[in-house]
């Protein structure tokens, strides 16, 4: 018992929850000693803000928009590739039913990166103590029948937010879906001289866009792979932002399911474990002040690493038997594993429950 206190409820001590309106969107924050994390439950349940509170450092990144009001819909005129882009605050989203491919499949369609992003998902407190704080997320897909539920789980004194989440098919039909996450990261946390660690694995490119540094269609060992003059280039740092550059790059055949991204400037590390079996390709997008034109125009330094099943169209992915598929009425679980960190500042590897 606390000597000084007995005040458990609206606590400014250990675990603890606060609910508000901002923008006009539901949101909650789960915070401890070490971290403070935002999420909009009216956008998507997507994670807004990860902060590292001894260094007041949010390691995501934020668009110059960010949390649009509720109710902005208006635009110029629709997007042909879906309403994605035009409500992009950045943080972390979650990528269901699709990927970043824009997919029809058995009379649905839809746009960049599915729809969960865009839903409003409904909550409750289960677990508000000093010590554990609980919370479950749902929502329903509006052109699939998928169910989701997210349970958020973060301990005292952890820098570890735990999130485990089901997806349920509620039909009798069986269905077919792309999953996976989409961390986006940037300033302060992200800077020039960064690294990243990943296990051992292949990465390769594809036909990339204008203003790309490295070459298209090319594969290598992780880190190395050549840039447009035919250097070979360690992908693992970051450059300065007058490369001015945007790419993008599938890394497969990982060892084991988990990322790090490691600041040894300011001495903060954040990492991510997930099941490379149920997720086993990451795609790691980097926007280093590069893009030619919408929605871009050279504005942003910025990466993502995004562990999916598949980065493809939902098509191409059912083609490949890369895509989920679940039988009537069946369910798959999953846990993901977010941890912030200020040792060590090499990476070795990412264990269950945050051990760096």
């Amino acid at each position: 018992m606390n000597r000084y206190t007995s005040i458990v409820a609206n606590r400014n001590y250990g675990c603890r929850i606060r609910e508000f309106l901002y923008r006009g969107h539901r949101c909650f924050t789960l915070e401890n000693e070490k971290i403070r994390v935002l999420i909009a439950a009216d956008k998507g349940n997507d994670i807004l803000e990860f902060v590292w509170k001894p260094l007041d450092i949010d390691v995501l990144w934020h668009s110059p928009h960010g949390l649009r009001e509720a109710g902005d819909t208006l635009t110029s005129s629709p997007l042909s590739e879906g309403a994605f882009r035009e409500h992009f605050a950045g943080g972390w989203y979650e990528m269901l039913p699709i990927g970043p491919v824009p997919s029809s499949h058995r009379g649905a369609s839809w746009g960049y990166h599915g729809e969960s992003t865009l839903l409003s998902w409904q909550y409750r407190i289960d677990v508000d103590t000093p010590e554990d704080i609980v919370v479950t997320s749902e929502t329903r897909l509006r052109r699939i029948p998928l169910y989701v539920k997210k349970v958020f789980h973060l301990r005292a004194g952890s820098g570890t937010l735990q999130i485990h989440e089901t997806v349920h098919n509620e039909s009798p039909q069986a269905v077919d879906f792309l999953w996976g996450q989409h961390p986006t990261f940037g300033w302060p946390f992200l800077e020039a001289g960064c690294r990243i660690y990943v296990p051992p694995c292949t990465a390769k490119t594809a036909e990339l866009p204008a203003g790309a540094r490295l070459q298209s269609r090319q594969s290598g060992t992780w880190p190395q792979l050549r840039s447009v003059d035919g250097q070979l280039t360690d992908i693992s740092v970051l450059p300065e932002p007058g490369v001015k550059s945007h790419d993008f790059v599938l890394l497969e055949d990982l060892q084991d399911g988990w990322f790090a991204i490691v600041n040894p400037k300011r001495r903060l590390g954040w990492a991510l474990r997930w099941d490379h079996r149920l997720f086993p390709v990451l795609g790691y997008w980097q926007l280093f002040r590069g893009g030619e034109g919408y929605p871009w125009y050279g504005q942003h330094y910025l990466a993502a690493l995004e562990p999916a099943c598949a980065i493809s169209s939902l098509a191409d992915a059912i083609e490949g038997n890369s895509a989920i598929h679940l039988e009537g009425m069946q369910s798959i679980e999953t846990t993901w594993e977010a941890t912030a960190f200020d040792t060590p500042m090499e990476v070795k590897s990412v264990l269950p429950e945050g051990i760096i």
